[in-house]
């Protein structure tokens, strides 16, 4: 009869593999933060921002883990903003003395490294025993693009408010031609007329059309059309004109 009873090397492998059977480690991430550098003494992180110049000589990201486990890798990866691994390192906990949590980073050179050449928003993944805790993001900007762009824009808003004073100026003026226009109508309205007197009165209208006409080419049809309602008033008037002197000739 056969026996069902396990040899004896098949308990001592058994018993092997109970002995270096990996152990579950019930770690936390309590938060990730972008900073130059931490404290050495706190632990706490110096400089925080996701945001860094071209110039900065330094960005990392720092990680607090309660309960940090121990015996497994800790690796930290850079991708920028083309999707390309730009960075791939390996890290030591730096446990808290007397607590029971610890900190990681990493970091990469900005200014002295092909980073300040990869502008836009870069990604940072946090791997604990090759598996992804957390990923972060930052980003990178040159700063004399960004100040280039501010002075533009503020001779844009220079050029914008002095177009802007102008066309005020000469909006004003055409609102006063405007309503004198349809007080003259008006007052043609009340009275039989002539012929001659809205052909005069067209002829008026004419040449504050024709000024309109010309101050939306000096200053673009955008602007313009911040006085599309001054246009339509014009028109208005101009095709009651045109309808009453054909009634009245």
């Amino acid at each position: 009869m056969k026996s069902t009873r396990p040899t004896l090397i098949a308990l001592i492998l058994l018993t092997l593999t109970l002995a270096v059977a990996p152990q579950a480690q019930a770690f936390t991430i309590v938060e990730g933060k972008f900073c130059y550098r931490y404290d050495t003494t706190t632990l706490q992180p110096i400089g925080e921002g996701s945001t860094v110049f071209t110039y900065s000589e330094k960005v990392g990201l720092w990680v607090k883990i309660n309960e940090p486990p121990t015996g497994v890798e800790i690796r930290f990866v850079w991708t920028d903003p083309d999707d390309v691994q730009f960075r791939s390192q390996a890290v030591s906990l730096v446990p808290k003395t007397g607590e029971n949590w610890g900190i990681v980073f990493d970091s990469i050179n900005v200014a002295e490294s092909t980073a300040k050449n990869k502008l836009g928003v870069w990604t940072v993944s946090l791997f604990i025993d090759h598996v992804e805790q957390i990923q972060a993001k930052m980003q990178i900007i040159n700063y004399d693009t960004i100040l280039q762009s501010l002075t533009t824009a503020r001779s844009q808003i220079d050029t914008i408010q002095s177009e802007n004073n102008l066309l005020q100026s000469q909006n004003q003026q055409l609102t006063l031609q405007l309503q004198q226009l349809q007080t003259d109508y008006a007052t043609l309205q009340s009275q039989i007329g002539t012929s001659s007197n809205y052909q005069s009165l067209q002829a008026d209208y004419d040449d504050l059309y024709d000024d309109y006409q010309a101050l939306g080419r000096d200053l673009g049809t955008t602007r313009m059309m911040m006085y599309a309602a001054v246009v339509v008033a014009i028109a208005s008037v101009g095709v009651a004109v045109y309808f009453g002197a054909i009634k009245k000739a």
